[in-house]
């Protein structure tokens, strides 16, 4: 086992307009492409962060957004992933840079897009401020190792350099030892192979509070991907008071809640189920309370993933199923939209001959010296450490961010892949439509009215978990009655519990009085339609 020999973060010195987009920048691209774009884009605040910063909803389309499908694609899930929030915005600034193309405005005059460009901007601050660590929780005080006391063992930069890293101390009880093959990585001695540690591996700082840890309660508060409803984790680090206890969370479940329209949420985080489908299992879904993905919504995962794989290179990816509390696992299973995830980016593989030690660390560093990167790693340097007098203290490893969060060179061409994808993935949505229209008359002042009710598109009208979820509406039928007709045979409002991509239903309905009727067939994320037939 491998404990990641770093905070990590890229090269020290880049100009500003070739690096990620702080909240202040991002900000001021977001009201351009709403004052360029008023047709198409409007941008509105979700509430505040305690540390000031706004959660920013810009909405892209043509015409009435709520009525018709719509696709959230969400940023900034976790503090330490820069990319996530920069392919958001990138994505926005491309889709509305082409909507004067037909393809582009075709998609815009029939699918919503809600994009959330940054959900953890307290965290993704850091990247940006004097001290850099990597961050995941927000600017509301916590206590973090809940010992009564808020923030009394923040990191402490032993070294000087304005990043926290780590620090290896010699310690003959100590299960780390240096990697045989580079010195500069650390990890954990495998005892099975006769190998002995020598060394404690600890994030840089001092103890501040005396309770044999380090680090462990900073400023930094609740973490937006731990805070959410499914499989909580209560207690513990950064998980809040309670579930959706913080604004930020709150303003993105409250928004989604509302939006009835939107038929799949795509998450730019940790998670990924994207490179990697996930798989059914029955276990998982036999039980009170469902915790693996049902049958059929297994097979759009797999049918999306397929898509995914089509437009990016994902042969270094590894799957990463979700976390306790986290955002992805709750738009599936507590909002019941089809919930898709991808970090958007991995390290490439390297050629490290043993990837189960050392792998990841040894392989980031041989990669970034092919590529000709530096400042990715901070050298071993000897510091006197106050809580280990007269031993051997060395601070050094990684540097923040670095390996989760590509050179931003590389941004273009990660968007590339990611723009198509979610294009493809909105012209897959459902859609309802009503085909093969027959009026019979009957005689008596009676006539039949026969029709098919069919969803033209991949996706079904909803998905499996969210025939359970009363949060999602399923689709309906209605014949809305002219003065003087009477229904026979057949229901005025018909609720369909699932309409799977390119099926259909027939429905059969016997109407006494002649006139005017109008049959209406659909729901908010799978679109309406409404046909007025005369008899």
């Amino acid at each position: 086992m491998v404990l990641l020999c770093a905070f990590l973060w890229l090269p020290l010195q880049l100009p500003a307009s070739n690096d990620y987009s702080d909240h202040r920048q991002l900000t001021e691209r977001l009201e351009a492409l709403a004052g360029a774009n008023p047709a198409l884009a409007s941008l509105e605040s979700l509430t505040t962060t305690v540390g000031g910063k706004e959660i920013w909803l810009l909405s892209v389309g043509s015409g009435e957004l709520t009525q018709r499908p719509a696709v959230a694609v969400v940023g900034g899930v976790s503090g330490d992933r820069l990319l996530g929030s920069e392919l958001a915005i990138s994505f926005a600034e491309r889709l509305l840079d082409e909507s004067g193309r037909d393809e582009v405005r075709q998609l815009l005059d029939s699918v919503t897009f809600y994009i959330f460009p940054d959900m953890s901007p307290d965290a993704r601050a850091q990247y940006f401020a004097p001290l850099k660590y990597e961050r995941f929780g927000n600017a509301n005080p916590s206590d973090l190792d809940r010992d009564g006391r808020v923030g009394e063992d923040p990191y402490n930069d032993l070294n000087g350099d304005g990043m926290i890293t780590m620090m290896r101390v010699e310690d003959p009880t100590g299960k780390w030892m240096k990697h045989p093959d580079d010195s500069r990585v650390m990890v954990k001695a495998r005892v099975e192979k006769g190998e002995r540690g020598g060394y404690r591996l600890l994030s840089e700082g001092i103890d501040e509070d005396q309770d044999g840890q380090w680090n462990e309660d900073g400023e930094e508060g609740v973490f937006f991907n731990r805070n959410f409803t499914y499989d909580y984790p209560a207690f513990s680090r950064g998980a809040g008071e309670h579930a959706v206890s913080e604004k930020e969370t709150r303003a993105i479940a409250d928004f989604l809640f509302e939006a009835k329209n939107v038929f799949a949420v795509i998450s730019l985080g940790e998670a990924d189920n994207l490179s990697h489908p996930l798989s059914y299992d029955p276990r998982k879904t036999s039980g009170r309370i469902i915790s693996g993905w049902l049958e059929e919504d297994v097979k759009i995962n797999q049918m999306v993933s397929h898509i995914y794989r089509s437009h990016l290179d994902v042969s270094d990816a590894e799957q990463v199923a979700g976390s306790p509390g986290d955002f992805f696992q709750w738009a599936y299973f507590h909002y019941g939209r089809f919930s898709f995830s991808t970090p958007g980016w991995w390290i490439p593989d390297a050629g490290e001959e043993d990837p189960s030690f050392g792998s990841k660390e040894l392989n980031f560093l041989r990669w970034a010296e092919g590529k000709g990167m530096q400042d990715v790693f901070v050298p071993w340097e000897p510091v006197d450490h106050p809580d280990f007098p007269g031993r051997k203290v060395e601070v050094g490893g990684i540097v923040p961010f670095a390996m989760t969060t590509p050179p931003y060179h590389m941004v273009d061409s990660l968007l590339e892949g990611h723009y198509h994808f979610i294009n493809e993935v909105a012209r897959l949505r459902p859609q309802i439509d009503v085909l093969n229209l027959q009026k019979e008359e009957l005689g008596r002042n009676l006539y039949r009215i026969t029709a098919d009710i069919a969803n033209l598109g991949s996706f079904p009208a909803t998905s499996q978990l969210g025939q359970r979820v009363r949060w999602v509406q399923k689709p309906v039928v209605r014949v809305e009655l002219a003065d003087g007709q009477k229904m026979m045979s057949g229901r005025t409002i018909d609720i369909i519990q699932s309409l799977e991509g390119h099926s259909s239903l027939e429905r059969s309905w016997v109407v006494q009085g002649g006139g005017t009727l109008v049959l209406r067939a659909g729901s908010e994320c799978a679109g309406f339609r409404e046909i007025e037939i005369t008899l």
